[in-house]
């Protein structure tokens, strides 16, 4: 039976796997930059662990130097959604979470649903999204919508990245992909505040380079892009709390979210004011 990180890589890399030559390229000199054999050991040791002790585990593993700014801005308790853009991949949740940790550790995060493939257990701090559109059906949407209404009734700290993607890189720097309505149906549903969230951070060159070469090369890089990041520099800040309340349309409060999250905020401390309400 095939290794769980070789099933997920293998999925990211459907095109390139069609062309067996190419493929063996890839295997042969890419396999090695992309930090495989660690990918695989740790997962290996992950795989056992709680979600909250995989987190604690990434945590001590990559010691990211997380700046935060507006912490206070936080509720201590009760629930509410962060909504930060998405700069650089899964490292951006640890470093979410080491910022998190100082006020409640109740956290948990809408991710893509390959990380509870990866380590089943992490759906005690992660919510499975299946992000690959094909795949979706009625059973993974159940499954989605059953962690999702658990975290809300357990009124826990709930992160979900509004724009599902990594933000793509351009010769102006990172450019955040658009925002999805979801958080602010969720805030209005489920009656809680959303702390807008900014979040500067960087992959390697590597993944650059990748991503102007061949998308799924640039996929295949997930792995490494979290395990490479040990001691790098994040900066968060977090901004006082919206109610998404009101009769304003969601799409327009989300854009203005967005623009707000990567405009003002990403610039300093900064309090979001709609334009219609």
């Amino acid at each position: 039976m095939p290794h769980i990180v070789d099933v997920l890589i293998e999925e990211r890399a459907e095109k390139l796997r069609q062309r067996p030559f190419v493929w063996r390229l890839v295997r042969t000199f890419l396999y090695p930059l992309i930090a495989y054999p660690r990918a695989v050991a740790l997962i290996d040791r992950v795989q056992p662990m709680s979600g909250q002790e995989i987190f604690d585990h990434l945590s001590d593993m990559l010691r990211l130097r997380v700046e935060t700014h507006g912490l206070a801005w936080l509720p201590a308790t009760g629930r509410a959604l962060v909504t930060p853009n998405h700069p650089a991949g899964i490292a951006d949740g640890i470093a979410l979470y080491d910022a998190i940790k100082q006020v409640r550790r109740d956290v948990v995060f809408f991710a893509n649903r390959d990380a509870v493939r990866a380590a089943p257990n992490l759906v005690d701090s992660v919510i499975p999204v299946e992000w690959v559109e094909e795949r979706r059906g009625h059973a993974r949407n159940k499954e989605t919508v059953r962690h999702m209404v658990r975290a809300f009734r357990q009124d826990r700290l709930v992160v979900i990245f509004p724009s599902g993607r990594l933000a793509r890189p351009s010769f102006r720097g990172l450019i955040e992909r658009e925002w999805t309505t979801t958080a602010v149906s969720l805030a209005r549903k489920y009656a809680c505040p959303i702390v807008p969230t900014h979040i500067k951070a960087r992959n390697s060159w590597l993944y650059y380079l990748l991503y102007a070469i061949n998308t799924e090369l640039k996929d295949m890089t997930l792995f490494r892009e979290l395990i490479n990041k040990q001691s790098w520099k994040y900066r968060i800040r977090f901004a006082p709390e919206i109610d998404a309340g009101g009769s304003s349309d969601p799409a327009q409060l989300t854009a203005e979210m967005q623009a707000f999250v990567t405009g003002p905020l990403a610039r300093g401390p900064a309090r979001f004011q709609s334009t219609k309400r």
